[in-house]
Formats: structure tokens, C-alpha cells, sequence
């Protein structure tokens, strides 16, 4: 991985980086949120509220949690190059001062949205590039100023109100609950491990904290779960095998064919011909 950093007081402000896919990340922003920007490629974004998909020229807004992200090639590019842009609660305060309490608007939790066709910020993006070339061309009262800038094209957008709750949430940060979190990413192609980080938990703590939710071992509760879900799947749609057990969490077809074998006694294509017939 390729990144360039431009800093503020010590902190990432704006961060470019490029990736040479397959490729995931791990991280955590506490008490601060992220406009995180696709320049090309494409991103699935995991975190407590699910899964969200970005690819070239497209954005979204993540606040407070722990996330894992999974960067692929898209139709249009085979490398991934995106930028991140770090909003600090004390810098918005430094940013608006007083005006800093009307961004506290509601107590909701609200999920990533994704920005298609801004073209506002896509030259904001286009712009902000040069500065990664040239890092010492900006200065703190730039950088205060192009993430003023950032924040009224959002407020502007047509996700103005995802965003005015964005702000809020920055400086009360989510709290999302544990069962939301499983039953949210249930079907996604996640590994336990993580699964109970995106929990913010140690595997150990996920696996007590787990066992004592839904009496059962992560492993068997979702392993079941996934089975269904593409046993449900398999009757409702026409669907390739491959691709069902992919929407079902499986993260290769024969371990899902063998698994699907052993508890329905019979494979995923013999047990929806068998559903067709019935």
C-alpha cells in the first residue's frame, strides 16, 4: 500500500493511498468520523450496520466503530486508489464554535450513505489531489478552510440530512448493540475473527458474549443461519450456485456445497431441482 498524509496539529487530516487488490483493512475511528472517497477501484465497507459498496467516483460517511474494508478491481480500473478525510470533533468546534450545538439534531444511528454523481465533489476531490503532490502548500488555515468547504457541499447534497446527523453523532459517539451488529453482518462474507472486531471485542470476549446471546458457538449459530438463508434462496430465485453462496456469507462454493450437503442431505442444486419438482 502506497499513502500520503497531510496532517493537522499532529493528526491525519487528509490521507491518499492506493492498494493493489485483493486487499483489506482493519481499523477503528474513535471519536472522530471519515468522508472516504473512491478516485478508482472498488471498496465493501463492513461495520456494526452492515455492509456498503463504493466504487470509482463514489463516497461515503463513516462515524464512530470499528469497520473492515475489502478493496477489489472495478469494471473501469485493477488498482484501488481512494481518499480519506478525518473529521475531528475539536476541529469542527475550532471550525463553527457556537455554532458547533446545532449539528446535534437527533440521537439516531445512521448507516453510511453513498454519494453518486456529485460532480461538486468530485472536483473537490480533483482539487485536493494537488495538494498530496505539493504537502507543504498547505497550511492549517487551508486545511481548516477545505474542510469548511467539504462540509457545505455535503450539507448541500441531496444527503444534507444524513449529514447533519453525521456531525451530531461525531460528538456522541454510537453505541451500536451487540445483536444488531451479528444479525447485520450474519450473511457477509466475514470471518468470526472479524466479526468481533468490527464488535470492538477480543475474539474470547465476542465468543462468552455470544454464547451467552444465543446459547450456541458463533461457529454452528451462523454457519445454521447462512444454510438457511441459501436454502431460502435456492427456492426463490434462479440465481448460480456460486453466487448464492456468496449472498449467504461463504466465502468459496465448495466449502458451502459440502457443508449445505451435510445438512440437507443432499446438494444445492439437487435440493432446488427437488423444490421445483415439488
Amino acid at each position: 500500500m502506497e499513502s500520503k498524509i497531510i496532517e493537522f496539529k499532529g493528526m491525519p487530516l487528509f490521507q491518499k493511498a492506493k492498494f493493489n487488490p485483493p486487499f483489506v483493512m482493519q481499523g477503528t475511528l474513535e471519536n472522530f468520523a471519515c468522508f472516504f472517497y473512491m478516485l478508482e477501484g472498488s471498496m465493501l465497507s463492513y461495520d456494526a450496520r452492515g455492509v456498503h459498496q463504493i466504487s470509482d467516483k463514489e463516497a461515503i460517511t463513516k462515524n464512530c466503530g470499528s469497520y473492515v474494508q475489502k478493496y477489489v478491481t472495478s469494471n473501469k480500473s485493477e488498482s484501488c486508489e481512494a481518499i480519506a478525510v478525518y473529521l475531528y470533533p475539536e476541529l469542527l468546534q475550532e471550525i463553527y464554535k457556537d455554532e458547533v450545538p446545532s449539528f446535534i439534531t437527533s440521537e439516531n444511528n445512521v448507516a453510511p450513505k453513498k454519494l453518486i454523481g456529485n460532480k461538486l465533489i468530485e472536483q473537490y476531490m480533483n482539487n485536493l489531489v494537488v495538494f498530496f503532490e505539493d504537502p507543504e502548500a498547505i497550511d492549517e488555515e487551508l486545511g481548516i478552510l477545505k474542510i469548511k468547504e467539504l462540509i457545505m457541499i455535503l450539507l448541500r447534497s441531496e444527503n444534507h440530512e444524513n449529514i447533519q446527523t453525521l456531525l451530531s453523532e461525531i460528538f456522541s459517539p454510537v453505541n451500536v448493540k451487540f445483536q444488531d451488529a451479528v444479525q447485520k453482518n450474519i450473511f457477509n462474507p466475514l470471518s468470526i475473527e472479524e466479526l468481533a472486531f468490527i464488535c470492538n471485542m477480543s475474539l474470547s470476549s465476542f465468543k462468552r458474549e455470544f454464547n451467552k446471546v444465543y446459547e450456541e458457538t458463533p461457529a454452528k449459530y451462523i454457519k445454521t443461519k447462512r444454510l438457511e438463508h441459501a436454502a431460502s434462496l435456492l427456492i426463490c430465485n434462479d440465481e448460480s450456485i456460486s453466487s448464492i453462496s456468496y449472498d449467504s456469507g461463504f466465502q468459496d462454493v465448495t466449502t458451502f456445497s459440502d457443508s449445505f450437503q451435510k445438512k440437507y442431505g443432499q446438494s444445492p442444486s439437487k435440493f432446488r431441482l427437488n423444490q421445483i419438482r415439488k
